[in-house]
């Protein structure tokens, strides 16, 4: 891979900083943005159902509805937003590495410009081949190849890669072992290196859409980061149903072994392992969530066979979001007297498909004596 162009942005302090704000306490949350995809449509872009969003940094007519998008979740209390790059992938069509490298890097241009000073810009690497499908991903080599593209192109303008949609450790393996290739093969030039952070797609049962069990993956992808000299900041939930989330969530905070990782683990019950839990001197991670609004998701979906979008949930209006999920996943007190008590861990907070700037106003609103 040829080494990395342009100059890397200058929001490190800022990212130091709300790291450090996170750490101090599990009340702290980093407000995300929402569902960009979707908003693209909404104000006019067209979804072809072939490249999707990528239509909108492909087509330059569309470059200033991206801008306005960010600016809309900025302006809602985004205090990170997300590169429109999900969808510039070999899956849909983009197999020149070259042309992925220079489409992301416009997303990311976009992106850095709207944000300034002020917000932080995560890179979005989605799936190479399909999202929600373990089994379709590419072979590993194949997929670290894949992924060197977008992790080059993306560098200079953002502050956080952003595997998001993984739907099996191994897809989130492969993004770990791109970015220490990267970094390889820029050793003379000691460029700083961006953190990670890595986001899984469940299934309706709360477990990893191959059906892994979070726990295990989320320590397989620690102790593979921390191999790889990666600095994997956050494990995240996100395009799939909140109820799923709340599952993964309790399975969390029952399986305390896993506790001894997280900087705010959600309030255990009892452990769900009969193994010693490690002593260990490994990294610890935050945990974050952000779900979509779309109807339950076929297994076999592919975007290649969708005719149309995916029918949007009624029921998950900006209130309903908050009172029903966020607000359990975030809150760290426990009431067993409650039925929906509080489960408390999520510290990095937004929305998926469907999941626009009103909802991400409202979360501001609720959370903004804690975003302060």
């Amino acid at each position: 891979m040829a080494a990395a162009g342009g100059t890397p942005n200058n929001n490190n302090e800022l990212l130091r900083q709300h790291l450090k704000r996170l750490r101090s306490s599990p009340s702290e949350t980093l407000l995300l943005d929402g569902g960009t995809g979707e908003e693209l449509f909404l104000r006019g872009v067209k979804d072809d159902r072939k490249i999707w969003s990528a239509t909108a940094i492909l087509n330059e007519q569309y470059h200033t509805i991206v801008e306005d998008v960010h600016r809309s979740f900025i302006n809602a209390g985004s205090q990170a937003i997300t590169t429109n790059s999900y969808g510039i992938t070999p899956g849909v069509g983009f197999t020149d590495g070259h042309e992925v490298k220079r489409l992301v890097g416009i997303s990311g241009e976009i992106a850095r410009r709207v944000a300034a000073k002020d917000t932080l810009v995560l890179g979005s690497l989605g799936p190479q081949v399909e999202s929600y499908r373990p089994d379709l991903i590419m072979e590993h080599d194949d997929g670290v190849k894949a992924y060197q593209y977008p992790i080059e192109g993306l560098y200079p303008y953002i502050d956080i890669y952003l595997a998001e949609t993984m739907s099996i450790s191994e897809e989130a393996f492969q993004v770990i072992d791109a970015l220490s290739l990267f970094y390889q093969g820029n050793n003379q030039r000691e460029l700083p290196k961006h953190p990670l952070l890595v986001s899984f797609t469940l299934g309706s049962d709360g477990k990893v859409r191959s059906g892994e069990s979070l726990v295990d993956v989320i320590t397989k992808l620690i102790h593979r980061a921390n191999e790889k000299q990666i600095e994997l900041i956050g494990v995240l939930f996100n395009c799939c149903e909140p109820e799923a989330i709340t599952k993964a969530l309790e399975e969390i905070r029952t399986c305390t072994q896993i506790h001894q990782h997280l900087y705010h683990p959600p309030h255990h019950k009892n452990d769900c392992t009969t193994q010693e839990s490690e002593s260990t001197t490994l990294p610890k991670i935050f945990l974050g969530a952000y779900a979509n609004r779309l109807t339950p998701v076929h297994e076999e979906w592919t975007l290649e066979s969708s005719e149309e979008a995916q029918a949007m949930r009624e029921d998950l209006l900006p209130d309903e979001y908050w009172e029903n999920f966020v607000s359990r996943w975030h809150e760290n007190e426990d009431d067993k007297n409650e039925e929906a008590a509080a489960i408390g861990g999520i510290s990095l907070i937004g929305g998926c498909c469907g999941i626009g700037p009103s909802h991400i106003a409202v979360l501001n609103k609720k959370l903004n004596s804690h975003n302060k």
